[in-house]
């Protein structure tokens, strides 16, 4: 039954008591108006207990009424009530007792559908939270940097695998512990933590601070920067102040290596620079003097040019390799060609240092060696280039091989010398600019650009370069070029 309804009932029965007992009164009253001469003290006897009974009834009924309605109309709200905080409380409970099916239940119901669209929000909520939470994960987790979130009572809210490597700590020792209490232990962190104290945040005016890591071999150099996290929370106009700060430790290691080798390429390059620059300042000076012979100075004459040229080839060294540096390319002029001309003009070219060296050449072309399709100057400047490489590094009196052989729709060309070797570590580097190889196989100081232009000449051509070495067992650099169509 109905709320609505009982009130209704409650109400009627009150009224139908008050009306039976004014019916009563008003009957009785008349009754004494027309016969109150002849009125009989038992008929006085019973109006009287009608009139009290009607009034009795509805006394009774009066305070029933004034007692039970306001129960039956709050009880179902206090009920309602409390179920509601229970759901809003901590627990499982997340539905509202449906006990009667009346207004009140109504509302319960509706409040219960209000509820379970609450509910399927929330989930879908935490479901797409859940996503975010597990995609942010792996990504911070495939960062190739160090990563470490200490939040504003500076407590390590989050480290990542490269974090830890670097530090030597697994996430359980880092993640949740105080940054000062891992300090205090980790000599390493303790380092990380001296900018932060001195207030040396990324996007400043003072350099980020670079760290080694001994421990990861070739790549031990690690830049941190800090930066601070936004606090969304603070009230407004006062101070800002961080929620935290992300420590970054990216990986520079490559960087240092580029500027340990301009360092060495500009050392190397003004030793080289140096002494062809001497020997003509001397040989002018002979020539100057009136006491030096025509035949003198035709010999003075002839070291100058060869030191101009020689000037001159590693000027034009550094020309190709900025050309390539600005996208400018390679600019090629293929033909068919005979690779035993080639190579008769590179032999040429390279006879003196052959000579002073005594090495027992050995040159290996078959006679049914195929034409290949490729530039003459380039190929002849890659060849010349490996010659004179082998020649540096080879004992006086070795053997030099020079072999040709037909590989596939290619024809290979190997230059094998017996000095001292390179190592397999070096074999991708001596390929990279104004690198070297290993330290006991320079003799005489090279601007380590040779080979790298060498290889982009080559691979400009549709062919590979590449060497093959052991230590103590010489070198053999080898050369591919596509079969003239």
């Amino acid at each position: 039954m109905s709320l609505k309804l009982k009130i209704r009932l409650s109400i009627f029965l009150l009224l139908l008591l008050l009306l039976g007992l004014g019916g009563a009164a008003f009957f009785t009253i008349n009754y004494l108006e027309e016969g109150g001469h002849t009125l009989e003290p038992s008929d006085f006897n019973m109006a009287r207990s009608t009139v009290l009974a009607f009034l009795g009834a509805g006394t009774a009924v009066g305070i029933t009424m004034m007692v039970r309605l306001p129960r039956i109309v709050v009880r179902p709200l206090y009920r309602l009530t409390a179920d509601m905080e229970r759901v809003a409380g901590p627990g499982p409970t997340n539905r509202v007792g449906v006990g009667r099916h009346d207004e009140v239940g109504t509302i319960a119901a509706a409040v219960n559908h209000v509820l379970s669209q609450a509910q399927d929000e929330r989930h879908a909520i935490l479901a797409e939270l859940f996503t975010e939470r597990i995609r942010m994960d792996s990504l911070v987790r495939s960062l190739d940097e160090g990563l470490l979130l200490l939040d504003e009572q500076k407590t390590i809210v989050l480290a990542n695998p490269v974090a830890c490597d670097l530090l030597g700590l697994s996430p359980t020792d880092l993640v949740g512990k105080s940054a000062e209490a891992v300090a205090a232990k980790h000599e390493k962190f303790r380092e990380l933590l001296v900018p932060l104290a001195e207030a040396n945040l990324s996007n400043d005016d003072v350099p980020d601070p670079v760290f080694d890591f001994p421990h990861k071999g070739s790549s031990p150099h690690f830049q941190l920067s800090i930066s601070p996290v936004e606090n969304t929370r603070h009230p407004p106009g006062a101070p800002s102040s961080p929620a935290g700060h992300i420590f970054c430790l990216r990986n520079v290691s490559d960087f240092k290596k580029l500027d340990e080798l301009k360092s060495s390429f500009l050392a190397t390059i003004s030793h080289e620079l140096k002494t062809p620059l001497a020997s003509i300042k001397l040989s002018l000076m002979l020539l100057q003097n009136d006491r030096t012979n025509a035949a003198e100075r035709q010999r003075l004459a002839t070291g100058i040019a060869e030191e101009t040229q020689r000037l001159l080839n590693m000027v034009g060294q550094l020309i190709d390799v900025a050309r390539l540096d600005a996208g400018a390319g390679i600019k090629l002029n293929p033909e068919p060609m005979q690779l035993g001309e080639v190579i008769r003009y590179a032999l040429q070219t390279v006879h003196p240092q052959l000579h002073d060296k005594q090495l027992q050449l050995d040159v290996q072309i078959p006679d049914c060696v195929p034409t290949i399709h490729a530039d003459v100057e380039k190929t002849s400047w890659v060849l010349i280039n490996l010659l004179s490489n082998a020649i540096r590094y080879s004992p006086t009196g070795a053997p030099l091989v020079i072999r040709v052989v037909q590989w596939g729709e290619m024809v290979r060309v190997s230059v094998e010398d017996c000095g001292p070797g390179i190592p397999t570590e070096y074999h991708k580097r001596i390929f990279q600019r104004f690198a070297g190889g290993p330290s006991h196989t320079t003799q005489g100081g090279s601007s380590g650009l040779g080979l790298s232009i060498s290889r982009e000449f080559i691979i400009a051509q549709g062919g590979q370069l590449w060497v093959e070495s052991q230590p103590e067992k010489g070198s053999c650099f080898l050369f591919t070029l596509p079969i003239s169509a």
